[in-house]
C-alpha cells in the first residue's frame, strides 16, 4: 500500500495550503470570516488526523521531506490562527508578539523543536479560538467541539497510553531544560 504515503504527504501540504488561506482570510475578511475560517481549521485538523496513520499503513519507512517537516506545517497552522485572530479583532496584537516570543525563548532554551512543545505552542491558540466561536454562539463552534470529542474517542488508546505519557515527559525535559537543570536533575 505504498500509494498511501504520497496521500499523506498531500493531506500534509494540503494543510499549508489551508494555513495560507486561513492567514488570507484574516487580512481580507476579519471577524466576517470567522465561520469560514473555523472550516478551514477543522479542515486542517482532519488532515492532520489522516496524514499520520496513512503514512504509517503504507509501509513506506522512509521519510519525505514533508513528512519530516509535519510539525512545523502544524505550527504554521497555529500561526495563521494567530494572524486570523488579531486581523479579526479576537487578540491584541500585541499579546500575538508576546506569544511568538515567548515560544521562540523557550524554543531557544530547549534546543530544538520537539512534539510536545510543539503541541503546547498550538494548544491554547486553538482554545481560544473555541472559546471565541461558543462565545458568539456560532453552530462551528460547537462543531469543534465535537470534532474534538470525536477524535479523542477514536484515538483513546493510543492518546492515553503513548501520546499523554510522551507529552509529559517532553514536557518535563522542556521544564528541566528551561530551568537548567542537568538530566540526572530532570529525572525526579
Amino acid at each position: 500500500m505504498a500509494w498511501l504515503k504520497p496521500l499523506a504527504d498531500t493531506l500534509t501540504a494540503l494543510r499549508g495550503v489551508l494555513s495560507l488561506a486561513l492567514a488570507g482570510l484574516g487580512s481580507v475578511a476579519g471577524s466576517d470570516g470567522l465561520n469560514a475560517a473555523a472550516c478551514l481549521l477543522l479542515a486542517a485538523w482532519t488532515t492532520d488526523a489522516l496524514d499520520g496513520p496513512l503514512a504509517r499503513k503504507s509501509g513506506v519507512t522512509q521519510q519525505s521531506w514533508i513528512g519530516q517537516n509535519d510539525l512545523i506545517i502544524d505550527l504554521v497552522v497555529a500561526v495563521a490562527l494567530l494572524h486570523f485572530m488579531r486581523s479579526a479583532g479576537l487578540v491584541h496584537p500585541l499579546v500575538v508578539v508576546g506569544y511568538i516570543a515567548l515560544w521562540g525563548v523557550i524554543l531557544w532554551r530547549c534546543g530544538s523543536l520537539t512534539k510536545p512543545l510543539g503541541a503546547a505552542f498550538q494548544g491554547p491558540v486553538y482554545v481560544w479560538f473555541g472559546v471565541c466561536l461558543l462565545a458568539r454562539k456560532l453552530l462551528v463552534g460547537r462543531v469543534m467541539v465535537a470534532w474534538v470529542l470525536a477524535n479523542l474517542a477514536v484515538k483513546w488508546e493510543v492518546l492515553t497510553t503513548r501520546e499523554l505519557p510522551h507529552f509529559l515527559q517532553g514536557m518535563r525535559q522542556a521544564g528541566a531544560n528551561l530551568l537548567g537543570e542537568t538530566g540526572n536533575d530532570a529525572q525526579r
